[in-house]
């Protein structure tokens, strides 16, 4: 069989995730035909989401050392040690479909417009009427019954017909997934999905923002706005879904992430502090990390049950 005629990776019911996988682990076989490159080009065009999906497989078989060489990549290198674990091909496909998180339930005050907190953990998702929102670590949200306030930190919401969110002076109507963080001087919204419709309070202007935009407004300073990379996007969202994203990141940035949302602390010694890595990770595994990390970095590890020192 030529290899024109080769089944395409990307299957009609395949998950981005899937497919993106599917075109990895091809890739890894060898260089791709003429037919087989115009259909993964056509396939990246389709869906914002399919860059990212494909972003995130490749991270992963890098960190495996599995990946060959591929032309035109613009993933930042890694450094390997000169031998590194084989990943199996069916433990791949299972990382590059999801990675699993165990959800914290938040804490909830009071009854009616009830507030609800986490600490070190991403909570199970609050369902309402007119969706669900899943609260960062550190984050403080009120419910009501007509609408909802995100106090402090992040949430991931996931809303329909009817769901209002707040956050500072600004009033949120998300059909699709939202993004939203704030601070007591800044509120940045993120169009993962869907549409998001906004207003300031006490005024008729609306805005609106598609999939990929992202807004900040800081006080009644003019908003900034702006149109994120499918790898910007698939890496602000990665932590409700119980993933760690990074692209050419120092090993001090990951291990700060790590301990916000882990009672075991990652500590990395100075000479490996500035060493850079690509990766997926799970948020609430940094065992899984630090195993890696050790590998990739030709690095040491010493392990407590309270510590993680990577040197």
């Amino acid at each position: 069989m030529r290899r024109d005629a080769r089944v395409s990776p990307t299957l009609a019911n395949a998950s981005p995730d899937e497919a993106a996988a599917g075109w990895t682990a091809r890739l890894d076989q060898g260089p791709l035909s003429a037919g087989e490159q115009q259909a993964l080009q056509q396939w990246l065009e389709q869906d914002i989401r399919h860059k990212g999906a494909f972003l995130r497989a490749k991270a992963i078989w890098h960190a495996s050392g599995r990946l060959a060489a591929l032309e035109g990549s613009k993933t930042p290198a890694i450094a390997h040690p000169t031998t590194l674990p084989v990943l199996p091909r069916r433990r791949f496909f299972a990382a590059a479909a999801a990675a699993a998180v165990l959800l914290a339930a938040p804490k909830r005050q009071g009854k009616a417009n009830s507030l609800y907190t986490t600490s070190n953990a991403v909570s199970a998702p609050l369902g309402t009427a007119f969706g669900t929102i899943t609260l960062d670590c550190y984050s403080r949200l009120k419910m009501g019954l007509e609408s909802n306030r995100l106090v402090s930190g992040r949430c991931c919401v996931l809303g329909r017909t009817g769901m209002v969110m707040k956050a500072g002076n600004l009033i949120f109507v998300p059909q699709g997934r939202l993004l939203l963080s704030c601070t007591p001087t800044q509120v940045t919204a993120t169009a993962i999905s869907g549409t998001v419709r906004l207003r300031r309070h006490h005024s008729d202007e609306w805005w609106t923002l598609t999939s990929g935009a992202q807004i900040t407004l800081s006080g009644d300073l003019p908003p900034e706005v702006r149109s994120l990379m499918p790898e910007e996007l698939d890496a602000q969202n990665a932590w409700s879904l119980g993933r760690l994203e990074v692209h050419d990141e120092s090993m001090a940035s990951i291990a700060s992430t790590f301990n916000r949302y882990n009672q075991r602390q990652l500590h990395v010694a100075p000479a490996l502090a500035n060493r850079r890595l690509t990766g997926v990770f799970s948020l609430n595994q940094p065992e899984a990390f630090a195993t890696a990390a050790r590998s990739i970095l030709g690095a040491r590890l010493n392990e407590s049950p309270q510590t993680l020192l990577l040197y």
